[in-house]
């Protein structure tokens, strides 16, 4: 098959592509990644292009459904782009212990390296010096595995579809790190050659795609990794093309807990904190460890995508124009709403969607006006005047109407249906876990809860509570600590002492495995119900 030229706006790109290629396969080789929350089978519409065909004629269709026969030029719209964007100040805290570890008063000559969060649904890098321990800058992006499948186990899955898949999971989270660190390097003047240490971290599943590893074991009883160690290698033999220095892993403890929590663990202090903490990491993966009077205990729930904006029908990434709170008083009333902005003042996003803050807060907005039931369902009420019903019979509450004219919202946000029941599996999951793990030592709630993981530092504890994604304690025990994987692996990118701190923590932890409790399935259905009302 020959070659075709695609020409890309906005990006201004010009690539070759086989004929008979698959156009978004093609443009992730090629570092254009798009949305495809249903992996890539032509169900979700996230990857909308517009296509100009060398006859003029053109189309708006999906690029997983787009066979490449021919030269194309294709616009790429901003909302099917997987969301990009340079923060300078990362969103990580640390605690005092770590920058005290510093010297202040020698000055030293920078080294920098970079530390790397690889979330399921999200990959965020941060570019540190560590000498100084400071971290210069951060860059997220949406991880493109999820053309493969939104989950892990779906991931895993593919792995096994086909003796290359393994290969094509690994490429492409190795061209969007660099990528990121591309971005990265040239936002702070360096080269990329210039990094001297990259440290990793993520669930097992991620960190096995990410090293090239078969993560089959971890699908299959026992659901064993194929690894617990730390490991390091060299950044060509994983297949970057700029990224030469060492690139580490953190330890792993299960099939479904890894150097995430670990990095988490290790940035809330877990280990000096009063006995009857709870610290929770939620994102597609709900991971839990709970510091009880006879140690460490930890779990994982599959809370699932719909947390982090995936998998929903106006769901997008956390990223300007997405909603990301709803107030509403009484059901009778309009919605009023919150969007992300652009850092460019001089410009207003429109809402185009709703990140998972904003589905949580919908969700919860919704429950305490009685427009949803402690079941989900919604309401049939005519009052409701943003409650409508489409021709399929499916109820759905529009949050951001269309408004015509030139300034006006041209795409409707809406939250329907099958959004709320997403909602209350991944809470149903989460609640269930931290109740099996309670169990340990019986105990029925915790004493304190540390909320980490890049989403769950934009929830409210209010609204977390009134869907019974956590236990109802004091607001005021609950601490909402920020994306304290990404801090634990910049302090095991900084500091060798936490990468060791991190291997005593694994060795010490007691895991709790749901799947083999008989009790956990009925409790998970019991828990898909809302609590009542304070």
């Amino acid at each position: 098959m020959s070659n075709h030229n695609i020409k890309i706006f906005p990006h201004g790109l010009n690539i070759q592509i086989a004929g008979g290629d698959r156009l978004l396969d093609s443009l992730i080789e090629h570092s254009v990644f798009l949305r495809s929350d249903c992996g890539g089978k032509g169900g979700c519409g996230k990857c909308l292009i517009k296509i100009k065909h060398c006859d003029g004629t053109q189309k708006t269709t999906e690029a997983c459904q787009v066979t490449v026969s021919e030269d194309l030029s294709i616009e790429i719209p901003v909302a099917s782009l997987l969301s990009s964007h340079i923060i300078e100040k990362a969103p990580a805290n640390f605690p005092p212990s770590f920058s005290q570890s510093f010297n202040k008063t020698k000055q030293h000559r920078p080294s920098y390296g970079i530390a790397v969060d690889i979330g399921t649904t999200t990959v965020a890098l941060y570019l540190c010096n560590m000498n100084s321990g400071k971290v210069l800058s951060s860059v997220s992006v949406g991880n493109p595995q999820t053309i493969f499948g939104d989950d892990v186990m779906s991931r895993i899955g593919m792995v096994a579809k086909g003796k290359d898949n393994l290969t094509k999971l690994q490429r492409v989270i190795i061209k969007t790190i660099e990528w990121g660190c591309q971005r990265l390097a040239k936002f702070q003047k360096i080269k990329v050659s210039s990094l001297e240490k990259v440290v990793a971290v993520g669930n097992p599943a991620m960190i096995h795609l990410f090293l090239g590893v078969d993560p089959s074991s971890i699908s299959v009883a026992p659901y064993r990794p194929a690894f617990f160690e730390a490991r390091c290698e060299q950044g060509i033999k994983l297949g970057f093309e700029e990224l030469a220095c060492p690139v580490h892993t953190l330890p792993q403890i299960s099939g479904f807990l890894g150097g995430d929590i670990l990095a988490a663990a290790i940035a809330a202090e877990l280990g000096q904190r009063q006995t009857g903490t709870l610290l929770i990491d939620i994102g597609t993966n709900g991971e839990l460890i709970y510091k009880g009077k006879n140690g460490f205990y930890a779990t994982s729930c599959a809370t699932g995508p719909a947390f982090e904006g995936a998998t929903l029908f106006c769901g997008m990434h956390a990223i300007p124009g997405a909603i990301d709170k709803i107030i509403l008083a009484e059901a009778t009333e309009f919605p009023e709403y919150r969007v992300i902005q652009s850092s460019d003042k001089k410009t207003s996003s429109l809402p185009v969607g709703l990140c998972g803050s904003g589905v949580i807060s919908a969700t919860a907005a919704l429950y305490r006006t009685g427009i949803i039931d402690s079941g989900g369902a919604m309401a049939i009420n005519e009052n409701i005047v943003s409650l409508q019903q489409e021709d399929s019979g499916t109820r759905k509450y529009v949050i951001a109407a269309i408004v015509e004219g030139k300034a006006g919202q041209n795409k409707e946000v809406f939250i329907d249906q099958k959004d709320i029941r997403s909602i209350q599996l991944g809470k149903a999951a989460l609640i269930t876990g931290i109740e099996f793990l309670l169990k340990m030592e019986e105990e029925v709630s915790p004493d304190n809860i540390v909320v980490g993981g890049a989403f769950g530092s934009y929830l409210d504890k209010k609204d977390m509570m009134t869907l019974g994604m956590i236990p109802q304690v004091p607001e005021e025990k609950i601490e909402i600590a920020g994306n304290l994987a990404g801090a634990g692996a910049v302090m095991a990118l900084c500091n060798n002492r936490y990468q060791k701190l991190a291997q005593k923590m694994a060795d010490e932890i007691e895991v709790v495995d749901l799947a083999k409790n008989i009790e956990f399935q009925q409790s998970f259905i019991a828990n898909l119900r809302f609590p009542g009302l304070l």
